[in-house]
């Protein structure tokens, strides 16, 4: 089965001769050189390496347009305006202009070559094709799920949708559309952080497991000082970890409920949810120190003590 969901993002455009320089110098990927019609994964920190975003960037050649989170556009925007001195450097806000819609599950590749008229198999992780009529971006997903992503402007919806959901589409690759509790819950199973959740100005990208879009070996940008001080002497304060809860529906915790062991406080839960295979699960992050996955935790709920276990991500390593 061949499955989709709208994937909520808000978009930007950066333009000027510094576009590359001034977001490499600001966020943990190496983003020099980029070249055209590739694209990058780089998370823009504070000063006390926590999030502000992560940031897809896809390189045009004389502009880059960028992906970032739902309703993020405008702290993006007031982050890179900070730092943005001299520089030849412009940001327009495009959110509401496009939308993505992420494919997965099976023949994926095989659908977006039918819609693209391009192998897709042939990409790459980290180029994106361009398709040549009203033009849309696919780009294969990096998460552990997997998939390709499909970008178009709200001006072509009609072309694409009608060419997407066709009746020979939909016969041949069954398409199947995800409600936003499906895919959050995916999202949970598989441990994947999100902007205001898990990722927030209270954690930062190692906390999160999200070291491969740092890198080490760049130099300085915003917030690298924190973290390579956190990666060098292995002094990361806190993890995110997958949480069984022995719950329900009625009473699964809130963001900000408070993790103990052995009564004492050691970390918060983020995001909640019932899975169909595994049941009420969480994400959450636990201090270093309290980390035991053998051992029996409890979350602070109102006033009720919600047993559970850790368990390390994903949750669909489990047996079920």
């Amino acid at each position: 089965m061949l499955n989709f969901y709208k994937l909520p993002k808000d978009y930007l455009k950066f333009e000027g001769t510094d576009r590359l320089d001034l977001v490499n110098r600001l966020s943990t990927n190496q983003v020099i050189p980029l070249e055209s019609y590739k694209g990058v994964k780089t998370i823009l920190t504070s000063d006390k390496g926590r999030f502000v975003d992560l940031l897809t960037l896809f390189n045009f050649g004389d502009f880059v347009f960028v992906e970032c989170s739902f309703n993020n556009a405008a702290n993006v925007t007031a982050h890179l305006d900070k730092y943005t001195i001299m520089d030849d450097f412009t940001i327009t806000n495009l959110s509401g202009t496009h939308e993505t819609i992420l494919f997965f599950g099976e023949n994926v590749e095989e659908f977006i070559s039918k819609l693209t008229g391009v192998d897709i198999a042939a990409l790459n992780e980290s180029g994106f094709i361009l398709t040549s009529e009203h033009d849309a971006i696919a780009f294969r997903s990096d998460d552990i799920n997997g998939g390709i992503e499909f970008t178009y402007s709200v001006n072509d919806r009609d072309f694409w949708i009608n060419a997407i959901f066709s009746e020979e589409n939909r016969s041949e690759f069954g398409i199947t559309e995800f409600s936003p509790e499906q895919f959050e819950v995916m999202r949970i199973e598989s441990g994947i952080p999100k902007i205001g959740k898990e990722m927030t100005d209270l954690t930062n990208p190692l906390e999160c497991g999200l070291n491969k879009y740092v890198s080490f070996t760049k130099g300085c940008y915003i917030g690298q000082e924190v973290i390579a001080r956190l990666d060098a002497y292995d002094k990361i304060s806190k993890h995110m970890v997958g949480i069984k809860l022995e719950s329900t529906k009625d009473t699964l915790p809130a963001y900000g409920d408070k993790i103990t062991l052995e009564g004492k406080e050691c970390g918060f839960v983020t995001s909640a949810i019932v899975s169909e295979k595994h049941g009420p699960i969480a994400l959450g992050f636990v201090k270093t120190i309290f980390l035991d996955h053998s051992k029996e935790y409890a979350v602070k709920h109102n006033d009720t003590l919600i047993e559970c276990s850790l368990v390390k991500l994903p949750f669909n390593k489990l047996a079920h």
